[in-house]
């Protein structure tokens, strides 16, 4: 079983991990490219009768050999493997590898060019084009399309093969008699096939009037055979574009279901955009939720797990994951809209914390009040920048130093930790800790929770400034200053991290 287990192990880096994988197939793809482009310069010189450095030639035939040959091996050694694994013995299972992997192609491939005369020699530049396309992920794609109708296509060129049969036997007998150029049934076959495809090359034409009829009807049958096969393909690709783009749904809302105490952000834009990279940069998980396809799709384009839908719905809210959520950040454009989304999110989950974003720039004391009563932390960018250019008026070194904060290269924050049950800080007065002194993080304020019996919280309250003599209890929450990396050890060490 170890030997199995290495050969799956083999088969995985080769034709399954997206990074090994994928450099593998490059190789392949440039040894076949390099083989098919010295067949054409070996031959082509040969025509042209120019000297020809047959050894040259020769050693890169033999890698190309060897490297298809190897590969050859190891895809089903390796499959066989598998198939050992899982006690899986079956005919067809070798069939459908056998035609996933392009058997004959691959046999036809190893042959040596120079043993076969022109115009042989096409067949193994085919089979090498076929082996190219083999690991190329969109001619594999495309291939995989006309699979998925398979039946269809099969049905249409029996049909078509059975009417070109019909039209040959037609023709020969009705011009032979009179027109030399029918005179062989090959002959009658490549004038069905060139009228059909409306190709029309005008080599050999009917000259009897029975002869023009069946071309005429020869005429319509391939404009609508050709309209019949462009319906097949064109709905094969629309089919396979939708079952995509469900697979791409599908997989973003399986890594959604596993996301716990993550934050849910609505709306799109410049300002959702900052907040979700601090978010990432903090190692955050997020979903946001936007409605507008092209903002949705620039939020998929920078990574994001995006919800394309109208977050006032209660069941996208549950698709983001409302109930296993530790945030909610309100971004849209209209209060309205914000408005209906936090009294739905309310709905589903009172506990979330939320923030509002209100736009109104009149009346804004009553927008930020409706929302206040929701439970909702608001913030104004109107107001933010206009309390942010008051305090560079009023105080400007203060407000320097404020911004030389933000802007600094060690990255300094304020954050909120909350001391867990039988911590060493519990019961302990601020001096007494080392929050100062060994973790160099400066108590800001606190924030005392009451919760009644039920374990529900029912007040808060916030003291800044707080002196060394006050308690931290388990119902403290510190509102700490320092250095991004001292607050995560604090936090880590805590065991709140």
């Amino acid at each position: 079983m170890k030997v199995v287990d290495f050969l799956i192990k083999v088969r995985d880096i080769l034709y399954t991990n997206k990074v090994t994988s994928y450099i593998f197939s490059l190789f392949m793809r440039l040894v076949l490219f390099a083989s098919i482009v010295s067949i054409m310069v070996y031959k082509g010189a040969k025509i042209l009768g120019y000297n020809i450095i047959k050894p040259f030639f020769t050693t890169i035939e033999i890698f190309t050999i060897s490297v298809i040959a190897l590969e050859f091996i190891i895809n089903y050694t390796t499959f066989f493997a598998v198939l050992i694994k899982k006690k899986e013995y079956s005919f067809k299972a070798f069939l459908n590898q056998a035609l996933n992997t392009l058997f004959l192609a691959n046999i036809v491939a190893m042959i040596p060019f120079y043993v076969l005369p022109y115009p042989y020699t096409l067949l193994v530049v085919l089979a090498r084009l076929l082996q190219f396309g083999r690991f190329s992920k969109k001619i594999m794609e495309l291939l995989n399309v006309i699979k998925s109708s398979f039946y269809e296509l099969t049905w249409f060129f029996a049909i078509f093969a059975f009417f070109l049969l019909v039209s040959s036997i037609s023709i020969y007998m009705a011009e032979s008699p009179y027109n030399p150029a029918f005179r062989s049934l090959f002959n009658a076959f490549w004038w069905s096939i060139v009228t059909a495809t409306t190709v029309g090359y005008g080599d050999i034409v009917p000259i009897t009037q029975t002869g023009k009829i069946i071309a005429s009807f020869l005429m319509i049958f391939g404009i609508v055979s050709i309209a019949m096969l462009t319906s097949i393909i064109t709905s094969a690709f629309t089919r396979r574009i939708i079952e995509s783009k469900l697979d791409k749904e599908a997989l973003v809302q399986k890594k959604i279901d596993e996301l716990v105490n993550h934050y849910i952000i609505c709306g799109f834009g410049k300002i959702t955009s900052l907040v979700a990279q601090q978010l990432r940069s903090n190692n955050l998980s997020f979903v946001i939720i936007e409605k507008d396809r092209d903002k949705a799709n620039e939020a998929i384009k920078e990574g994001y797990l995006t919800i394309n839908a109208d977050a006032a719905d209660e069941k996208v809210l549950l698709q983001a994951g409302i109930m296993r959520a530790k945030g909610l950040a309100i971004l849209t454009n209209s209060d309205a809209e914000n408005l209906y989304i936090l009294i739905s999110a309310k709905e589903l989950n009172k506990e979330i914390f939320s923030i509002a974003r209100v736009n109104a720039r009149e009346n804004e004391e009553e927008a930020i009040k409706r929302f206040k009563r929701l439970g909702a932390t608001t913030i104004s960018p109107y107001h933010t920048s206009a309390t942010r250019v008051a305090r560079m008026i009023l105080a400007p070194n203060a407000a320097d130093a404020l911004f030389s904060i933000a802007g600094a290269k060690e990255a300094i924050e304020i954050d909120e930790i909350r001391i867990p049950k039988n911590s060493p800080y519990d019961g302990k007065m601020i001096k007494q800790t080392n929050i100062r002194s060994f973790y160099n993080l400066m108590i800001i304020a606190l924030v005392e929770e009451f919760f009644n019996k039920n374990e529900q919280k029912i007040e808060k309250k916030l003291k800044f400034n707080p002196s060394g003599d006050d308690i931290i209890s388990s119902s403290t929450i510190l509102i700490c200053v320092g250095l991004t990396q001292d607050l995560q050890r604090f936090k880590r060490d805590l065991g709140s991290a």
